[in-house]
């Protein structure tokens, strides 16, 4: 009985050291039916579209950025402070 144990025991730790070389040697990969697909095109920014400050450089999500104009004219600023500076600045 004790020697059966013992092979049990052995093919027990075969199998678990031949386990962990494989994942290293292929990996851990999912079966097929559960792979997860991978999107092609890039992730959207969590921020929305950025767009630069004329006045400082700064870059700002245009969603929170004080907009003065419209069309192709349209300015964008990280602050009033930045809006106010460039019209003064503008107007020399």
């Amino acid at each position: 009985m004790g020697a059966l144990i013992l092979w049990v025991l052995r093919a027990l730790i075969i199998l678990l050291v031949l386990r962990f070389v494989l994942q290293l040697v292929f990996g851990s990969r999912t079966p097929a039916g559960r792979r997860k697909r991978r999107s092609t095109k890039a992730p959207e920014r969590l921020g929305g579209e950025l767009v630069r400050d004329p006045q400082c450089g700064t870059f700002v999500p245009k969603t929170r950025a004080i907009a003065v104009g419209s069309g192709p004219e349209t300015k964008y600023f990280c602050s009033t402070t930045c809006r106010d500076e460039y019209a003064v600045q503008s107007t020399r």
